[in-house]
């Protein structure tokens, strides 16, 4: 068994997680093994959802496309670009969107009209603010100009019937939970809402490497971050993925490449993609990042440095 094999069986043998799944290409070495689960039991990706989504739009539109040009409706300045690479000035989230996801009576629709109306909080490219509702406007973008549902266009599924149960996984509000509630399940958002395999990542990640866009700075050396959880003087993101550079402290811990991109989701889903290294690998569990647990050691950045090694 490899060492980052080894690092996440642990991780379900201690209980720190009650499930994983792990894939990763190195080079032309493809490894991928499930513990605690099924290689074809689905987990929650939260927001692994959002380079799905990445992708599509990169694949069907042009970046710098304007947001208003689709959606006139929109508050939001920004481009394409903008939205993907969290420059755009919008907020993390949106109260009032929030409030529609509750409503059993709404469904994408409502919940689209919420974040179009969301006002920014920043100018474009001023500031890397990491938002949901940036992804929100985003796939009603790809919706508007292809036509096409994003959910048949990203790549994953957002049908999360049969997938795993998140342990901790936090609320939607009201008492409704994140990940596992049928409220959740069936918004199917495109900013948190994807169920899929890490063999199945795997394969999305390899169509990213594909698209250079996706692996580059954009908007230059912003400051911010991830509100609440880590923010720095430049936080460098590409379209849709974050890029590591000399972030510090940060959730990967200090072995990948300057060049790294990541991502993580708050269901306990971490990718990278380390174009240094020919490496590229994703890491599912099914615990919500909330406690922290993630950072502990046997966590992401011992699984990251396993990677580098």
């Amino acid at each position: 068994m490899t060492e980052p094999l080894r690092l996440v069986a642990a991780l379900v043998e201690g209980g720190a997680v009650g499930a994983a799944q792990i894939a990763y290409r190195r080079g032309d070495e493809i490894v991928h093994a499930a513990f605690g689960c099924a290689a074809d039991d689905h987990f929650a990706l939260a927001s692994l959802t959002k380079p799905a989504i990445a992708l599509a739009c990169v694949e069907e539109l042009d970046l710098d496309t304007p947001c208003r040009s689709l959606v006139p409706e929109a508050t939001c300045e920004a481009t394409l670009r903008d939205l993907l690479a969290h420059q755009s000035g919008l907020p993390a989230d949106s109260p009032d969107a929030r409030r529609v996801q509750l409503d059993p009576a709404a469904g994408w629709p409502e919940v689209a009209a919420a974040y179009a109306a969301v006002e920014p909080v920043a100018a474009p490219r001023t500031r890397r603010i990491y938002s949901n509702a940036g992804y929100a406007l985003a796939a009603l973008m790809l919706e508007r100009a292809t036509g096409a549902s994003y959910r048949d266009l990203a790549g994953v599924s957002f049908d999360g019937t049969g997938a795993l149960e998140v342990r901790e996984p936090g609320l939607l509000g009201h008492g409704e939970p994140l990940f596992n509630g049928p409220r959740f399940r069936a918004l199917g958002l495109p900013q948190s809402g994807g169920f899929g395999t890490a063999r199945g990542y795997l394969g999305l990640l390899e169509a990213i490497v594909r698209q250079p866009a996706m692996l580059e700075n954009q908007g230059g050396a912003l400051p911010g971050g991830v509100e609440g959880f880590m923010e720095w003087p430049v936080c460098d993101w590409a379209v849709g993925m974050e890029l590591r550079d000399g972030k510090d402290p940060h959730w990967t811990g200090t072995a990948l490449s300057a060049t790294a991109a990541t991502h993580f989701g708050a269901a306990g889903t971490l990718c990278l993609i380390d174009p240094a290294r020919d490496l590229s690998a994703v890491v599912l569990a099914n615990r919500g990042t909330y406690s922290g647990w993630m950072l502990e050691p046997g966590g992401w950045p011992d699984i990251c440095a396993a990677f580098a090694a």
